[in-house]
């Protein structure tokens, strides 16, 4: 019996928000954010978990609703941790076995949430 393999996929978008309370962040602002995804599965007859196309297109379907907006509108909190939840749980109800998030603002700040 094979393990499962792990596929992943990276995509940006572009946004703004504020961090309500926050001294600093709470000015709206704004970051090209980094997103990084990593599903499992097992290997279909085709020799793939998913085609990479295919999964860049789930994942960018769901960041799309973020690209050049204003996160507020969507996410009342929208920190980095919240955005990252916020795609995990869009990808599983979309029926991909998620099994790792990473929301990154920039180089060396990120939030990552693993199934």
């Amino acid at each position: 019996m094979m393990a499962e393999m792990i596929i992943g996929v990276l995509t940006s978008f572009s946004a703004a928000h504020s961090i309500p309370g926050h001294q600093r962040c709470g000015r709206i602002h704004g970051h090209n954010f980094r997103v990084e995804v990593e599903i499992a599965g097992e290997i279909k007859g085709n020799g793939m978990v998913m085609d990479f196309f295919d999964l860049k297109k789930e994942v960018n379907a769901v960041i799309s609703e973020f690209d050049h907006r204003f996160i507020n509108e969507i996410i009342e909190i929208p920190t980095s941790e919240n955005i990252c939840i916020y795609i995990f749980e869009k990808l599983r109800e979309k029926g991909l076995k998620v099994i790792r998030v990473r929301v990154s603002e920039n180089e060396d700040k990120w939030a990552e949430i693993r199934a």
